[in-house]
């Protein structure tokens, strides 16, 4: 396996708005951490891929069309053979659509495509050959933020390191599902919140000094212990979570020869599509929710005039009926990491898991951000995610059953992918747990 590695700094200007928080006051007014795009290229005989990680909320749907367009016409790559993800950090610019939650930054975006093109040459234009380290570990950290009867976790962490002939880590793969949050809405400083402290810890510990991409997971109900906390025990709470595969990524065994997989699909998910007389009657019930009137006051009332006012739009422009989900698999051996551009619930993964008997992890916020995908149980229940989260993103919610149907999609796509048990090729990961 070829890798070419770049880490480019993407924090923007102090000044901006922030993103992620309806109680939030704006603009940011300091720095606690950088905020990086981390960039991966890998090529085997098998395929190329190109994925960039950024220390962000999430894409907007453009963001990513371009930047693919970009790839296809200067790097020769295609949709399929680039992804970009994001952390999710809420402490970072508007880089996706979220009414009164941070305005969108159209100025901090063009910089953005600048920096990424730049990571992309960069890594494309510095590769060597690496092995290939897997291990699994065991973090408790993220706790079900919904507290109801069907509270759901994922303390799998899953790390993959690439490794120089020398031992040395040139890059590590890290996935852990859990809104990184930490800092909370009474922060205005900019920061990458845990999973910034938590690759930071990495890249200080392993050896090498790999870049380190921490990657989200299937975490729409998943929050850390806390929120609102110093950003001395968000470092804290990294250097935990790096702790869970740390010791492992160094005694692992490397396999010299690691396989690479793609595949993509697109899946189609179902609306809750009102007409115009639906669409007002929602609007007027929504702003007697006394829950998120009490908690955001007049910002969530300009919120919901505003869904009302797109929606009625969306009548008129006709406005497709569905979300477009996209799913994008990885497989390096017989570990696969799936890509979904969306906010899933944790039991997505498990789901998955059912379906394969190989490790598979969830990429969350990735190739864009469609906002959240609840289980049909929680619709039952209520809640943020199923009855006031689509209004910020002014669109129809997805219907009950949208998650069963992306995971149903999900099952099929992943058979598409060869399994090359390392085992059988003399390489023995070392799934350990503590």
């Amino acid at each position: 396996m070829i890798l070419g590695t770049a880490q480019i700094d993407i924090t923007p200007p102090l000044g901006g708005e922030l993103s992620g928080f309806a109680a939030r006051q704006q603009p940011s007014t300091g720095l606690l951490d950088p905020l990086f795009a981390k960039v991966l290229y890998l090529a085997t005989a098998e395929a190329r891929l190109l994925w960039i990680h950024c220390d962000l909320i999430g894409f907007d749907h453009q963001i990513v069309a371009d930047f693919r367009q970009w790839a296809r016409t200067h790097l020769g790559l295609l949709a399929e053979q680039v992804i970009l993800s994001a952390t999710h950090t809420h402490a970072g610019p508007a880089t996706i659509h979220l009414r009164e939650a941070g305005e969108y930054d159209a100025a901090y975006v063009a910089l953005l495509h600048h920096r990424l093109r730049q990571g992309a040459r960069i890594a494309l234009q510095h590769s060597e050959p690496v092995g290939l380290t897997i291990v699994e570990g065991h973090c408790d950290l993220a706790v079900e933020r919904r507290q109801t009867v069907t509270p759901h976790t994922d303390p799998r962490v899953a790390a993959l390191g690439f490794r120089r002939s020398n031992g040395d880590f040139a890059a590590v793969l890290v996935n852990y599902a859990m809104h990184p949050v930490a800092l909370g809405a009474g922060n205005r400083w900019i920061s990458a919140d845990i999973f910034g402290a938590a690759a930071v810890e990495l890249a200080q510990t392993l050896p090498g000094s790999p870049v380190v991409l921490l990657t989200n997971g299937a975490c729409g109900n998943l929050n850390p212990p806390a929120e609102n906390v110093s950003f001395e025990q968000v470092k804290l709470w990294g250097r935990q979570l790096a702790a869970a595969v740390a010791p492992q990524l160094k005694a692992a065994t490397c396999d010299p020869q690691p396989r690479l997989n793609l595949a993509r699909r697109l899946v189609r998910l179902p609306l809750d599509t009102l007409d115009a007389d639906g669409i007002n009657q929602f609007a007027r019930q929504a702003r007697q929710n006394l829950v998120p009137l009490n908690q955001w006051g007049d910002k969530y009332l300009r919120v919901v005039e505003h869904w009302r006012n797109a929606r009625l739009q969306g009548q008129l422009s006709g406005s497709p009926p569905f979300h477009a989900a996209e799913l994008f698999a990885v497989g390096f051996n017989d570990v696969l990491l799936l890509g979904a551009n969306a906010e899933v619930f944790s039991e997505f993964t498990d789901w998955l898991r059912r379906e394969r008997s190989a490790p598979t992890y969830l990429v969350g916020y990735a190739n864009g951000d469609l906002g959240y995908l609840p289980t049909r149980a929680a619709y039952a229940e209520g809640g943020y995610e199923v009855d006031v989260a689509h209004l910020f993103y002014g669109v129809f919610r997805p219907r009950a059953g949208g998650l069963e149907l992306l995971a149903a999609a999900s099952a099929e796509l992943i058979r598409e992918l060869p399994v090359q048990a390392p085992s059988a090729r003399g390489f023995t990961p070392a799934w350990v747990r503590h």
